[in-house]
């Protein structure tokens, strides 16, 4: 287990900023080019500029390239000064090959913006837990970047405000409509994705908790159980997602963080929606309540991270607070669920582009 570091804000996207991507695990940026450059085409008509690594679109039996040379493209994007974000293509299976190449001393001494969900959330929680910089939970280039008709109102907004403003964000709305719906990339890929509407997150366990949070995808986080990038999340706030929404194996994956200690030390637990949940979905509200039972604090399920769309944005280590309460007298059958962000995850940008 990590020891805990001092945080530390990168400086904010800039307008007009350079967005630098590379590929960490999945070689599908190279695979699917089209899907990719339709999302460079989206970034820059917002006014973004867009740098790729030169092994972002690289393919091979399942990863972009081995291990080092995604590892080079990284500290290549981090030393380049015009480079404000970098962005993850898409996620995989093999981002935790990275882990014991990161310079992490360089990365802490150049404090740059890094976003990624999914298998992604190894490297974020990583950087995280090894230099006290925060990372960013949040959209990546091809699933949301690339979406056909552009990335999701409700996503972009999270991304400019919490990237790019250095004040807090302060309680997060949550989204009317969702979706789960995965296109085929390997098709024409020309179709949009239908929404259909939402009551917003679910209180599980009632409560409120504040704290430092610490957001990533769960079957990530557990492929680093046991090695030194097991963070400390004691007194935290964790939000965790999912691409899976087997109750079963949702059950055995929280009984492995309470063995863990991971529960017994959080303070507070949120939960992103899972896709495809259909006739699953009474089973798996069941399975989160006898998970539950006895966490002292909040939980919440349904928030809009992970593997449903649209998605917020989640810093790593700023202090947030979550609040579920059961309802009111005059409303019983209203629960209410918030997160609120308490501290900016940005610090002003004062350098310009030369």
């Amino acid at each position: 287990m990590t020891r805990a570091h001092a945080r530390i804000s990168p400086p904010a996207l800039r307008p007009g900023g350079t967005i630098g991507i590379f590929a960490p695990s999945s070689d599908e940026a190279g695979r699917f080019p089209s899907r990719a450059d339709r999302a460079a085409r989206f970034l820059r008509a917002e006014g973004f500029r867009v740098k790729a690594a030169p092994n972002a679109f690289a393919t091979g039996l399942f990863t972009a390239g081995p291990a080092r040379q995604r590892v080079e493209d990284l500290h290549s994007l981090w030393a380049d000064p015009e480079v404000d974000v970098v962005l993850a293509t898409v996620g995989g299976n093999n981002t935790n090959e990275l882990l014991d190449l990161v310079d992490y001393d360089f990365i802490a001494s150049c404090p740059k913006i890094l976003v990624g969900y999914s298998d992604t959330t190894a490297l974020l929680t990583a950087v995280w837990s090894r230099t006290g910089l925060t990372t960013f939970m949040g959209p990546q280039l091809m699933p949301q970047f690339g979406e056909v008709g552009g990335c999701l109102p409700y996503t972009l907004a999270s991304f400019r405000k919490v990237l790019g403003e250095a004040r807090p964000a302060g309680p997060i709305a949550p989204s009317t409509q969702w979706t789960d719906v995965r296109g085929d990339w390997s098709g024409p890929d020309d179709e949009p994705r239908g929404l259909v509407a939402t009551s917003g997150p679910r209180v599980v366990k009632p409560g409120a908790a504040t704290g430092p949070v610490f957001a990533a995808n769960l079957d990530t986080l557990l492929r680093l159980a046991g090695t030194r990038y097991w963070p400390d999340l004691k007194g935290h706030v964790v939000l965790l997602e999912s691409g899976d929404s087997s109750p079963s194996r949702l059950a055995a994956q929280l009984t492995q963080l309470r063995h863990a200690g991971v529960l017994a030390g959080a303070v507070g637990l949120g939960l992103g929606r899972f896709p495809a949940a259909g006739e699953s979905s009474a089973l798996l509200a069941d399975t989160l309540r006898d998970a539950f039972r006895d966490f002292p604090g909040p939980v919440v399920a349904d928030l809009d991270i992970g593997h449903t769309d649209p998605m917020i944005c989640v810093p790593n280590g700023i202090a947030v607070s979550l609040e579920a309460s059961e309802g009111s007298a005059d409303s019983p059958d209203s629960p209410h669920a918030l997160l609120s962000f308490e501290e900016p995850a940005v610090i002003p940008h004062h350098r310009s582009h030369s």
